[in-house]
Formats: structure tokens, C-alpha cells, sequence
């Protein structure tokens, strides 16, 4: 009998925390966004303030949880999650359990960053019969799938670091790095590079962030849509990113 009772203790012990993981909220007024951004990185803090107080203005609270891009996918796919924090305009096409909300908390890209003044970019197709050494962030899904139509695999090489990739083009062992713009602009920014002769070349792609709620959630997204747009024009989005130290080179 004892043990049984261990056990029950055990249980409801363990319940919440198993609940909490998989993304279930404990009251309605609770709203779970998953998302692969670290949460004290300077993305994570932006998005962290701006989704705190869009849904207090809504009467709910926000809850931020950080996973691997797939586990996020699976979460709000399968509604464990009420869905994902920030994804690209498009994410919906794939993954139809989610329904995107109107507004961006922010427009991004794919940029080049060089040291030759002489290269200039504009778009992906603007690499096709150049020559350039071209080297990108590994695990950056954009460049992995458009660089190869445009760039000859000899030409072609994937970083783990921004940082490299800089020293790489000031060293000249490399003619053009491209990434994800918010990488890129504050490794470009730093103390290490800002006084560098490393320059923007030219933007690749261009694209809007936003969240993504759960099907079961569809009415709250026109809501939420509406509340985005009213702290934007108020001068909340520049006040966070301000704070967050967020550095962008896409403004809205």
C-alpha cells in the first residue's frame, strides 16, 4: 500500500512538468509559442517583450519555450504547442495545422557581406557566371538550398561561424559571405569587425517574420494581428529592439 501511495505522490509530482513540456496550458488564459531562438539572445529577447505585451493587451499570458526547429515544427503541428513564435511568411504552406498572423514582428533577409567594393549582389540569380568564392552559414536552410543552383560546388563552402567567414574575406581566402541578415549585421557590427573594410554587397532575399497560431486558434489571430499593428505604431517594436540590442538591417 505504501507503495502505491510513492507512486501517486510520484505522479503528481511529475504531471505538471510533463504537462509544461508538452507545450499543454494549464488555463485558457495561457498561451504556449514554441520556437528554435534562444530566449536571451537578442532575437529571443525582442520577440519575448513583444509577444508578452501583445497578449496581456489580449488578456493572456505568453509563455516562450525554446526547442530544436523540428521539435518546434512537431509541437504546434500536433497542437501540443498553440504554435510557433516566429517563422517566415511562407511556413504555412508546409505545415497547414498552423495559421499565420497578418502582421510581421519584422522583415529579414539573406545577405552578402564582402570586402572588395567591387561586388555588388542582387538576388540569388546575380551570382550566376561569376566566379566568386563564396562561403555561407551551415544549417541556414536558405542559402543551403539556393546556393548550389547559382554558385559550382568548388566554389562553394559552409561555415559553422560567422566570425570565420569574415576573417576568411579579409584574408581574401574568400570573396563573399551570405546569411541570415540579424547574424550577420551584429557579428558585422561587433567590436572586432565594425571598423573592418567588410561591407553589405547586396541583398539576396527578402522575407517578413511573424507568428503562427494553431488551427484551434484561428479566431485569436486576426486579434492578435490588429494588437501587433497598434504597438508598432505606438513605438513599441523600436523601443524593444532598442533594448534588446536587437541590429537590423531590414527596417519596417
Amino acid at each position: 500500500m505504501k507503495n502505491v501511495i510513492k507512486v501517486f505522490i510520484m505522479l503528481l509530482l511529475v504531471l505538471p512538468l510533463i504537462m509544461n513540456d508538452s507545450g499543454i496550458s494549464a488555463t485558457e488564459n495561457q498561451i504556449v509559442l514554441v520556437t528554435q531562438k534562444h530566449q536571451e539572445s537578442p532575437a529571443g529577447k525582442f520577440l519575448d517583450m513583444v509577444y508578452t505585451e501583445a497578449f496581456k493587451r489580449l488578456g493572456m499570458m505568453f509563455v516562450y519555450k525554446q526547442y530544436p526547429a523540428k521539435r518546434a515544427s512537431f509541437m504546434s503541428d500536433s497542437g501540443k504547442a498553440d504554435g510557433e513564435l516566429s517563422r517566415i511568411h511562407s511556413y504555412n504552406e508546409v505545415h497547414p495545422n498552423v495559421i499565420r498572423v497578418g502582421e510581421p514582428h519584422w522583415t529579414s533577409g539573406f545577405i552578402a557581406v564582402a570586402a572588395d567594393p567591387s561586388v555588388q549582389l542582387d538576388g540569388w540569380e546575380s551570382l550566376k557566371k561569376t566566379d566568386y568564392r563564396v562561403n555561407y552559414r551551415r544549417g541556414i536552410k536558405g542559402c543551403e538550398v539556393n546556393l548550389p543552383k547559382v554558385v559550382r560546388p568548388e566554389r562553394l563552402e559552409k561555415l559553422d561561424k560567422v566570425s570565420r567567414g569574415y576573417k576568411k574575406l579579409l584574408a581574401a581566402r574568400a570573396d563573399i559571405f551570405i546569411g541570415s541578415e540579424m547574424d550577420m549585421v551584429s557579428v558585422l557590427k561587433s567590436d572586432e569587425f565594425g571598423n573592418s573594410d567588410l561591407r553589405i554587397a547586396g541583398v539576396m532575399e527578402r522575407f517578413t517574420g511573424h507568428a503562427f497560431l494553431h488551427k484551434k486558434h484561428r479566431e485569436l489571430v486576426p486579434k492578435l494581428s490588429d494588437v501587433l499593428k497598434e504597438m508598432k505604431k505606438g513605438g513599441l517594436f523600436e523601443k524593444y529592439r532598442n533594448t534588446a540590442k536587437l541590429m537590423t538591417y531590414f527596417k519596417d
